[in-house]
């Protein structure tokens, strides 16, 4: 998949992106398993296919679909999205390998695990199929799977670190018509950045095992559970337990060329080391920002980081030069909406006033309450060019922050915000070097990544009427010019539709909004490449007229192939002018 479908979200700075969960396959022969939220966080994407094939015509197996649910699961408390296939014929294997060679190309970490019939024929290892019809040796090479091939996928992707495991060293069911078969399985060469596991050294058979799981994938899984160890360690640790286990008959082996360090489950510190470098990188963003609401957010994200003092310190400052000279006031301030941690802008549409009550924010507290003395105040003040307003209701300094989930990893990857910094005669917005529509819109942007990225009219992301029931369709065009020099183009077309009313908690609060669902196709190309691609992006996101901003987005980005990229964004703080806070419906 390109490289624009990679990092999508953003609204502010860049167009929101997102995909559904794959669902689950009744008879778990095609399974997607996601991560828990609590499993070991880790810097780039881990992917598996997991596949057990014991159901064969000949010479039946008990174990390996076991083996493979069990290994399946273990690896995704380890932070892997998996792809499980359990009783797999030819066609289901090659496509599933096929499609694990994509997802590897966006990087990360690989793990490819077989527990079924294997053999090798004139030196090379082949896996073999649920429901192949081999009776000839000539026929192996068109009945199974080469793990070359598997081997070869993993090189092509050019990611960083690659594992195969091969439980498939039992005995060639077929070996007796075959003249050149040998036991077990060939020697194979481990590409850079791989390691390829055994059940049992070449030429050796692997045992079946007699209980719930094959011997060798039984202290395998014990292994995959222990923090701290690194991927050679755990092998060496399952080699000594089969070994012993077996009498030394079956003793299993690997081949590495790995170049760094590995762990299933990394050692206790390397999150707080990763925390740390996160917290390095916001206080250097934020450290000599002059608002106050960048540094509630860097303090609301690190309470107990090494640079919270001195956050609160500068806070404290900020907040003591803001405060209003002791004169008597002609008119009331009005009452600040809450503040908190910063994050992702989203698009701020306005309803059209007649469609619905404007709902507002559920328990949302007011850090200022206004006296009934200041609100008889007279005369009232003249409204200052400072809170100018479009004819939508955004105002000048309005400000939005948010986080950004990685539902995979369970953790927060992003935390952007968004101010309007400017009112045009039209009606349109600024945030910054974003130009957005009068409703909130993103027209053109340029960033850190983009050089520029520009959408005929807009990006739609909100629906002209905020009613339940109300749909529209859309369609547009985007074109991106990256720093490295990389252009892309894409057509999204699709619908919006306002699903009704519910409550939603974000991190900002609780909050009665409209629940509005996007659907869209996308066909993008590289226009300075041959790169082409389609995806499907499903979008579920909760919008409250009363602070003029989407206050949560499920997004879903699924490719043609591969695994589906699943974000969510979420409302941690927000300033908005004029916003009318109400007592819960």
């Amino acid at each position: 998949m390109s490289p624009v479908f990679q990092k999508t979200l953003v609204w502010v700075c860049c167009s929101l992106s997102l995909t559904a969960l794959a669902a689950t396959d009744k008879a778990e022969r095609n399974l997607v398993i996601s991560p828990s939220a609590t499993a070991a966080a880790t810097t780039a994407q881990r992917v598996a296919l997991v596949i057990g094939n014991g159901n064969y015509k000949e010479a039946p197996l008990g174990n390996p679909a076991n083996d493979a649910r069990a290994m399946a699961q273990v690896l995704k408390d380890n932070g892997f999205v998996v792809t499980l296939k359990v009783d797999s014929d030819i066609k289901s294997m090659l496509s599933s390998i096929r499609q694990f060679g994509d997802q590897l190309r966006k990087g990360g970490v690989g793990v490819f695990y077989y527990a079924g019939h294997g053999m090798q024929i004139k030196g090379r290892n082949y896996l073999i199929p649920v429901g192949s019809a081999i009776e000839r040796e000539d026929e192996v090479a068109y009945q199974a799977v080469d793990a070359q091939a598997i081997l070869d996928k993993m090189d092509a992707a050019g990611n960083g670190t690659n594992i195969m495991i091969l439980d498939a060293c039992r005995n060639n069911p077929f070996a007796r018509s075959f003249r050149s078969a040998q036991q077990g399985l060939a020697q194979m060469d481990a590409p850079v950045g791989t390691l390829v596991a055994f059940a049992t050294a070449p030429g050796s058979v692997a045992s079946d095992g007699a209980g719930q799981n094959g011997l060798y994938t039984q202290h395998l899984l014990t292994a995959l559970r222990e923090p701290g160890i690194k991927v050679e360690d755990v092998f060496k640790r399952v080699r000594s337990s089969v070994r012993r286990d077996s009498k030394d008959k079956q003793v299993p082996w690997e081949a590495t060329s790995l170049e760094g360090d590995f762990y299933f489950i990394p050692p206790v510190g390397a999150a707080a080391s990763a925390d740390a470098a996160l917290e390095k990188s916001m206080w250097a963003l934020v450290k000599d920002n002059p608002q106050p609401l960048d540094l509630k957010a860097f303090l609301a994200r690190f309470p107990k980081g090494v640079h919270a003092a001195e956050a609160q310190t500068k806070l404290n400052k900020l907040l003591a030069d803001a405060k209003p000279s002791p004169v008597a006031p002609t008119a009331p301030a009005p009452a600040p909406a809450p503040s908190g941690v910063a994050a992702l802008p989203l698009p701020v549409p306005t309803p059209a006033p007649a469609v619905l009550p404007v709902p507002s924010p559920l328990a949302a507290p007011v850090s200022a309450p206004v006296t009934p003395a200041a609100t008889a105040a007279k005369p009232p003040a003249k409204p200052s060019t400072a809170a100018a307003a479009n004819p939508e209701g955004f105002r000048l300094g309005d400000r939005w922050s948010f986080q950004v989930v990685d539902k995979y990893k369970g953790e927060v990857v992003a935390n952007p915000s968004r101010k309007i910094t400017k009112i045009l005669p039209n009606g349109d917005l600024m945030s910054g070097t974003t130009l957005l529509t009068r409703q909130g819109n993103t027209q053109h942007m340029s960033n850190a990544r983009y050089a520029s990225r520009v959408f005929t009219e807009a990006e739609i992301m909100v629906p002209k009427k905020i009613e339940t029931g109300y749909r529209e369709e859309f369609s547009y065009h985007e074109e991106v010019r990256q720093h490295d020099g990389r252009e892309y183009e894409q057509d999204f077309k699709g619908s919006l539709t306002v699903k009704g009313q519910e409550k939603i908690s974000v991190p900002a609060g609780d909050f009665m909004a409209y629940r509005i669902e996007r659907e869209a196709t996308i066909r993008g190309a590289q226009k300075n490449g041959r790169d082409t691609w389609q995806s499907r992006q499903q979008i579920t996101a909760w919008y409250v007229p009363a602070i003029r901003s989407f206050v949560a987005l499920d997004e879903v980005w699924r490719p043609a192939q591969g695994a589906p990229d699943l974000r969510r964004t979420e409302l941690v703080s927000y300033e908005v002018q004029g916003a009318s806070l109400a007592s819960p419906r």
